[in-house]
């Protein structure tokens, strides 16, 4: 498939387990030689350990929460590259990343607008530049077709967007955490409710452009729904490591020189 081509994560939730158990004691009774207080009290312990194992069984995953990740862009071996970032820790989180998610309309003010995904990089000095393609994708339930919507993503007075085309340019200082503003518009009027899918590549002179990287944007549908999207675009638009070799051996991977 191709990445251009648009075929016609929610947050884990945090568990919380009281383990505040308190027993009452039991009058004294004696059945067969053995005291009905001692029996009772070895059930309890023996569900007390039961619930232990099992809490302890389901901790990493049940209770682990999903970090955002921001778009980090680098270089390796002369090509851009983007990464999984967060940006409140300043740490990579996913060495190769290319889907990345954001929700539009948080803000009532601007029902239609979004700044996530943002931007970290750690080539100084160097202006990088967001490019964004033309063809904007809307989520059917079992992929994404072509919507009559289009995306405008907009920074520091320049703009792109996925019906004309465009870009934006910025110069890598320290500490960036840039925030575009992504904003949908209807073919007429406002965008209907969806989960739209836009794509990108970066550029910067001397580099090799980036591979096409993808946003997933939520405006006002379920979680559940947005998580799907995205994990339809993970595994349909982006081939594995294996894949990208199998490609590279061929002769079918090619870069662009910017």
């Amino acid at each position: 498939m191709s990445d251009a081509t648009f075929p016609g994560y929610s947050a884990t939730r945090r568990l919380a387990a009281d383990s505040r158990f308190r027993f009452q004691p039991f009058p004294r009774a004696t059945t067969g030689g053995i005291s009905q207080t001692r029996k009772e009290s070895s059930i309890m312990s023996l569900t007390r350990s039961i619930i232990a194992v099992a809490a302890l069984a389901v901790a990493p995953s049940a209770l682990a929460e999903e970090v955002h990740a921001d778009i980090w862009v680098s270089a390796r071996d002369g090509a851009l590259f983007t990464a999984g970032w967060d940006h409140a820790s300043g740490q990579v989180i996913n060495a190769s990343q290319r889907v990345f998610e954001g929700e539009l309309g948080i803000d009532p003010d601007f029902p239609f607008s979004g700044d996530e995904p943002g931007i970290g990089s750690n080539l100084l000095g160097i202006t990088i530049t967001m490019n964004v393609l033309q063809g904007l994708g809307v989520w059917n339930g079992d992929g994404f077709e072509a919507s009559s919507a289009f995306l405008t993503a907009s920074y520091g007075g320049q703009s792109g967007s996925t019906n004309a085309g465009g870009s934006f340019s910025f110069l890598v200082s320290n500490g960036l955490d840039l925030h575009p503003e992504y904003t949908l518009a209807g073919a007429s009027g406002d965008p209907v409710n969806g989960i739209y899918l836009a794509s990108f590549t970066f550029s910067a002179a001397g580099y090799q452009s980036s591979e096409v990287l993808y946003t997933v944007l939520n405006l006002g549908e379920s979680e559940a729904a947005h998580e799907a999207a995205v994990e339809w675009a993970e595994a349909n638009l982006v081939p594995a490591p294996g894949a990208l070799a199998l490609l590279g051996a061929a002769g079918l991977l090619r870069r662009r020189r910017a």
